[in-house]
Order: structure tokens, then C-alpha cells, then sequence
């Protein structure tokens, strides 16, 4: 089991730590963004009183030099996680600024957050049920401000997570409930263990992750989910199709189809994907059949190899097609299923 940490220990991004549990309000506050941030090269930026456009000029800029910072530390290095951890905190402060700049004041930062991807975990975990899985558990790489986490367990569900972020990590705290702050982990998560968890989980999900992760170590983090995944168990990946780069800040300064040079490090196609989840050793992996607005249509492997097929076809259509019939084929989202022994 990975050492947690104690009352006096200094908090590194290797040690699995989970969250002080003081007692909290029943609806604490929207939390105010803070007033400075630290950037890449160690200084200090006020916040205060910047427009919408210099906040995302700055996130921009820091994205690009924490990004350069983080893929010049050794893959798996202590100093690598500091600086992960670091960029994130960051970044996140300067987007919850943007959130107030834009009069967004009276709602925590959430990122990423759709009510399909809830939908779809919510009836993975009915369906383990009715496998005869027994009580099934959700566990969240990145869990950013606890909103899924949140709503899985309004359904009755045991979740847990881990973030990199100590500033989301605090407000997934003030969002889930104090009481349920021991299963909210920070740190790298491929230190986590099965005894780190309240039950080895059935469902491992992780939006808009996988591109943030240096190439050089994302074979890492899947073979872990592999091996912490329950046996029959359900990875779920989301992570935002090649076809519709850039999707990071960068979008904001570039037309589309430039690379990402944002914390946006790899955007997949959904083929090296597919080859990530196999080499793990994951038996079946799927997409959703469609996507709606309002839902994720799954059936058997949802087409995922004539999707695979069409990906080059589809970059030579005009963007705005391409991108469309990306979407509405739900090409960002793969269910990789582990073999039950």
C-alpha cells in the first residue's frame, strides 16, 4: 500500500493523500479565484482586475512553457510531477479568473463535465449489477471539481478518485461533502493500489486526460488502469479525437487543424487509442455507436473499426463535416472491457 501522508509530511505529486476531513457547511460557497498565480519560471501574476482576452493570453503563454518544462523532465520523475502539478494549479486558477472576468460568479470551476458521460457510467454500473458483478465502484482519474463523482453517488454508488491539482482537489472536496473527502486522492495514479481504494473498481473513468500526459508515459497510466480495473471491469476514455485539433487554448489563436502546443501534448486518433487499450491487454475495446445531444447510443463495439478505416477520409472533408460526423460518431470515446479470469 502506498504511504499516505502524515499530519507534518511535505505533499509531493508521488504520494497517494487523501483529503483532511474538517467539518464543512452543506452548501459551502462558490469559491473566488485566487489573486495570483505562480507562472513557469517561478514568478508570481496578479489576476485582479484582468480582461477576458489578457487571462486567456496568459493562459496561452503559460500552457506553451509548461508544456516545453514538462516534456523536458525524465518520463516518471519526481521533478516531472512537481511541474505537472504546478501547470495545473495554474492553469486552473487562471481559468476560474476567466470564469469571473466573463460574470460567471455563482458556480464552481467545472471542466469537461457532460450529462451523457454521466448517463453512460450510471448504466455501465446498473448493467455490472445485473452481471452479477456485485456492488459495483466508480474511480476517476482527474476528477477536476467532483461533479460526476458527485452525481454517481446521489444514485447510490461507491466512487473515489485521484487528482494532480490541489486547487481542484479542494474544491471537489467543497463539492462532494467533507464525509466522502477520504476517497478523493491526490497524486500520480499509477501509485495507487488496491488497497489505496475503498474497493477495487469496476469502472475507471477518465475525460480529457490522455492528451495531457507526456507520449512517453501514457502507455504507463493505461497499463495501470489495466491492472487496478476488477476483473469484467470498464475503462473509459475520453479524450478529444485528432480530427478535431486543436482542442486546447491553442484553438483560440490558430485555425483549426493546427497541432495543439497547449498542455494538450498528443491528440489521438482514434486507432492509437485502440492500440494503447490492446497493448494493456484489454479484451474488448468499443466506441458508442452514435452520439445525440442528449445521449450516448451504445451497441456491441459501436462500429469501431470501419471507424478507425474512415479517419483518414474524414481530415480530407471541410473541417466543419469532418468534425460533425467526428462528434455524432462518438470517435472521442472508447469502453476498453478487462477480461474476467
Amino acid at each position: 500500500m502506498s504511504r499516505l501522508l502524515a499530519p507534518n509530511d511535505e505533499p509531493s505529486m508521488y504520494t497517494i493523500n487523501p483529503l483532511p476531513q474538517p467539518e464543512a457547511p452543506p452548501e459551502p460557497p462558490v469559491q473566488a479565484p485566487p489573486g495570483q498565480v505562480m507562472l513557469a519560471d517561478g514568478t508570481f501574476a496578479e489576476l485582479e482586475g484582468r480582461a477576458l482576452d489578457e487571462l486567456q493570453q496568459l493562459q496561452y503563454e503559460q500552457e506553451r512553457k509548461f508544456a516545453a518544462a514538462i516534456m523536458a523532465c525524465p518520463a516518471g520523475s519526481h521533478q516531472r510531477g512537481l511541474v505537472v502539478g504546478q501547470a495545473y494549479d495554474t492553469v486552473c486558477g487562471i481559468l476560474a479568473a476567466q470564469q469571473f472576468a466573463a460574470g460567471q460568479t455563482d458556480a464552481p470551476l467545472i471542466m469537461g463535465f457532460d450529462q451523457r458521460y454521466t448517463q453512460l457510467v450510471l448504466r455501465l454500473l446498473e448493467k455490472q449489477i445485473a452481471g452479477g458483478m456485485g456492488r459495483p465502484h466508480l474511480f476517476e482519474i482527474g476528477y477536476g471539481s467532483g461533479a460526476l463523482l458527485k452525481e454517481v453517488r446521489a444514485h447510490g454508488h461507491t466512487v473515489g478518485g485521484i487528482e494532480v491539482s490541489s486547487t481542484m482537489r479542494d474544491q471537489a472536496a467543497a463539492e462532494i461533502g467533507e464525509r466522502y473527502a477520504k476517497d478523493l486522492l491526490l497524486g500520480d495514479f499509477r501509485e495507487v493500489q488496491p488497497d489505496d481504494v475503498e474497493k477495487r473498481p469496476t469502472v475507471i473513468f477518465w475525460n480529457d486526460v490522455l492528451e495531457h500526459l507526456g507520449p512517453d508515459e501514457v502507455q504507463s497510466f493505461v497499463d495501470h488502469a489495466h491492472k487496478l480495473l476488477a476483473p469484467g471491469g470498464v475503462l473509459v476514455t475520453i479524450t478529444p479525437n485528432w480530427l478535431l485539433r486543436p482542442s486546447d487554448v491553442t484553438a483560440v489563436f490558430h485555425p483549426p487543424r493546427t497541432q495543439a502546443c497547449g498542455l494538450h501534448l498528443k491528440e489521438y486518433r482514434l486507432k492509437e487509442v485502440a492500440r494503447l487499450l490492446r497493448r494493456a491487454g484489454f479484451r474488448r475495446i468499443a466506441t458508442p455507436l452514435f452520439a445525440t445531444h442528449g445521449r450516448l447510443v451504445t451497441l456491441a463495439g459501436g462500429g469501431r473499426l470501419v471507424k478507425q478505416l474512415l479517419e483518414p477520409a474524414l481530415d480530407k472533408l471541410p473541417v466543419k463535416y469532418a468534425r460533425l460526423l467526428c462528434r455524432g460518431w462518438a470517435m472521442s470515446i472508447t469502453l476498453a472491457t478487462k477480461r474476467r479470469k
